[in-house]
């Protein structure tokens, strides 16, 4: 069973510990705004509950998402990871000066919480968006919006709470950096784009010592039966991220010739069965549609339907 353990009294997030018994907490639903009544008996944890009526789906999800905002904006610091693919470093908990509440930002971005800090000695402030997760993660058309605006935003996730949180803990969370990772970065622009358009592919040993994919979407050999291995070994062809033979490789193959530096956005992407089918780019100024083969359907490849 789950509790709701914070409400809103004159719109401001307040926990159960701290309001009296019954009607009298003067609370209302984080989600619906109906009003609430704090029960704190000695049989049950203490919680809020909808009065005269069924408790709403969402008001635990809302109340644990507008604490995670407030803290934040209280603290005004949070565990910032080191950028994928860019720094050596495991991340470190960083302090900003401003904390700005979400506004609307070309139509699709509107981040939970905006840090900023100050000019530094090289006249370059630091901005960063930070986005809470307890349902929704940032989804696909946010990122590639992100990707156009050249916006620094991080993700922390806070769908593993259930009731037994209080402010302390979110905290805590918050500054370990465990469930914090980067969305996007400009300074790893490269990175992220390979990761939104690859194809995890599942690469298979030949010869004993190194590993091939079947169906490559580069320069394949026909074998007799009718197969297509790539030319080179995957971790040899500076298309995937394999820095060493691997099994499961992200496969850039299909992107091959398209200047991966140069891309200023991306208007649209296709998958079928998980496979990069088509895209629309632009690239140094220059609209750019590329189709793409799709491997035929086999049974141990972990990415087919």
């Amino acid at each position: 069973m789950r509790y709701l353990q914070f409400a809103l009294r004159n719109n401001e997030l307040i926990s159960i510990n701290d309001v009296p018994s019954g009607l009298g907490c003067g609370c209302v639903c984080p989600e619906c705004g109906a009003t609430l009544v704090a029960k704190k008996g000695s049989q049950r944890m203490h919680h809020f509950s909808h009065y005269q009526a069924d408790d709403c789906e969402k008001g635990i999800e809302t109340a644990l998402h507008l604490l995670g905002k407030q803290i934040i904006e209280r603290t005004k610091r949070l565990f910032v990871p080191s950028i994928p693919s860019f720094e050596k470093s495991v991340g470190k908990i960083t302090e900003y000066d401003e904390a700005v509440e979400e506004k609307r930002i070309d139509g699709i971005i509107k981040p939970d919480v905006q840090l900023r800090a100050r000019m530094d000695l090289w006249g370059a402030g630091r901005v960063v968006n930070v986005e809470i997760k307890v349902s929704h993660a940032v989804d696909e058309a946010k990122k590639f919006k992100l990707l156009e605006l050249g916006i620094p935003t991080i993700e922390i996730d806070l769908s593993d709470f259930g009731t037994d949180y209080t402010e302390e803990k979110i905290e805590q969370l918050i500054l370990s950096g465990e469930k914090t990772k980067w969305v996007y970065s400009p300074r790893a622009k490269q990175y992220f784009i390979g990761e939104w358009l690859c194809d995890i592919r599942v690469s298979k040993l030949r010869y004993g010592k190194h590993y091939w994919v079947d169906f490559c979407p580069l320069n394949g050999l026909e074998t007799v039966y009718g197969r297509w291995w790539s030319e080179l070994p995957c971790y040899s062809c500076g298309c995937n991220d394999a820095p060493k033979p691997i099994k499961e490789i992200k496969c850039l193959g299909k992107l091959k010739g398209i200047d991966i530096s140069g891309i200023e956005r991306i208007e649209r992407v296709e998958r079928e069965r998980g496979f990069l089918k088509s895209v629309d780019l632009v690239v140094n100024g220059e609209k750019i549609h590329r189709d793409f083969d799709i491997p035929p359907k086999k049974e141990n490849d972990i990415i087919y339907d």
